[in-house]
């Protein structure tokens, strides 16, 4: 027996009402003498005193049938299959060969152990045959819940299986609600990845690698998309000397150990374009937002706002004037600025196991079989309760 809002069953602290107006009505009252009373049957003179059973039985009933009612509210639900369907568990899989091959292993035991096992897709399809998979269909959080939805029908207590790749579009619904208890199977597919990258001359790509840095890309990439081709072209505008020193030592640091290619200028040419602008002098005209500014002694700027492609140091860009420069920082943090400014992080995004874990919720789902039986005989219980109760308040009061 479980409950299905338990949270009325703070309504049986109502059976104090009764209680209170009983023992209300058992104090003595204050005796009046009147002329009247000389023609009153003795028997009626009597106090009575005590509480007597007919009173008793009454309040016994009352509090009775409001915990009978709050429990009624509650929704009990008879669980008549018994605790052994808890142990036994229901697959749900994404309709992909990446996730078939991964999970062979537990999905052909689950086939062969006879649990129930259905594909991801807009009408839930058993699963007969793991090499045959139906027609791939794109997996958002909307169709994983209608095939919760649906799987929530021909279940009962099962424990739920979801195997699925982790991909961002499952938070196209706030919550993902599992209409049992359920463990979660997640993969990330690598070959869905979009790799972003630099282009330069004889087909050298440069791209994030699997260690988070800059790495030479193979010749061939599938999925990929170029950011940039050609040379990096940049302009140091800085007239400090140490400035100028120290911007082309981490250029030329970047172009060894990333093997990117740049192509410097100290004085701007017209009708081009540059990628990367370094500066210590407030702009004086309109900024491109296909270029990336490196601005040094900004300290007293004020009229300038920080963007996407604007980075503000509040110091000269030399080993005296900059901590950054001096520990030898400079050359990861102009690398970080130029994988934001290009946009080379994976286009692909997953989930955490913290987002993931928020998403999915479990939302117990029990079908209606047979269990009105419960509720119908609880309220004719009600009933007769009710109707035994009025005619002894009756009766009492004829």
């Amino acid at each position: 027996m479980e409950l299905l809002n338990p949270l009325m069953l703070w309504g049986t602290l109502a059976i104090a009402v009764p209680i209170i107006i009983h023992f209300w009505h058992q104090k003595k009252g204050k005796v009046i003498y009147w002329a009247a009373t000389n023609w009153l049957i003795e028997k009626n003179l009597q106090q009575s005193r005590g509480i007597r059973l007919d009173n008793i039985l009454l309040l016994l009933l009352r509090c009775l049938l409001l915990l009978l009612l709050c429990f009624l509210l509650s929704k009990p639900f008879l669980n008549t299959f018994g605790s052994h369907q808890a142990d036994k568990k229901v697959h749900l899989v994404q309709a992909k060969a990446f996730i078939t091959e991964n999970y062979k292993f537990e999905l052909q035991e689950a086939l062969k152990k006879g649990e129930k096992c259905y594909w991801i897709s807009e009408k839930l399809l058993p699963i007969t045959d793991l090499q045959q998979t139906p027609q791939n269909e794109n997996l958002d959080g909307g169709l994983l819940q209608k095939s919760l939805n649906q799987l929530a029908e021909v279940i009962d207590k099962e424990q739920i299986n979801l195997y699925f790749i982790n991909s961002e579009s499952l938070q196209t619904l706030p919550h993902i609600f599992v209409p049992n208890t359920f463990v979660l199977h997640s993969l990330i597919d690598t070959s869905q990845q979009v790799r972003p990258y630099l282009g330069f001359i004889n087909n050298k790509r440069i791209l994030i690698g699997s260690n988070k840095l800059l790495t030479l890309a193979p010749e061939s990439i599938e999925k990929g998309s170029s950011k940039h081709s050609g040379l990096i072209k940049v302009l140091i505008e800085n007239q400090d000397n140490g400035e100028k020193q120290s911007i082309k030592a981490t250029l030329e640091a970047l172009a060894q150990t990333y093997q990117l290619e740049f192509d410097l200028s100290e004085k701007s040419k017209p009708n081009i374009a540059y990628d990367i602008v370094f500066s210590s002098h407030f702009p004086e005209k309109t900024l491109s937002d296909n270029t990336l500014y490196i601005f040094s002694n900004t300290v007293k700027w004020k009229l300038l706002e920080e963007k996407s492609n604007q980075v503000l140091i509040p110091s000269l860009l030399n080993s005296q004037g900059s901590e950054m420069v001096f520990e030898g920082l400079f050359p990861e943090f102009l690398g970080e600025k130029i994988i934001q400014h290009f946009g080379l992080q994976n286009e692909y995004k997953s989930l955490s196991h913290q987002q993931l874990n928020s998403l999915f919720k479990a939302h117990k789902y029990f079908k209606a079989i047979s269990n009105d039986w419960v509720s119908k005989s609880l309220l004719l219980f009600f009933v007769l309760l009710l109707a035994l109760e009025r005619w002894i308040a009756i009766y009492k009061n004829s």
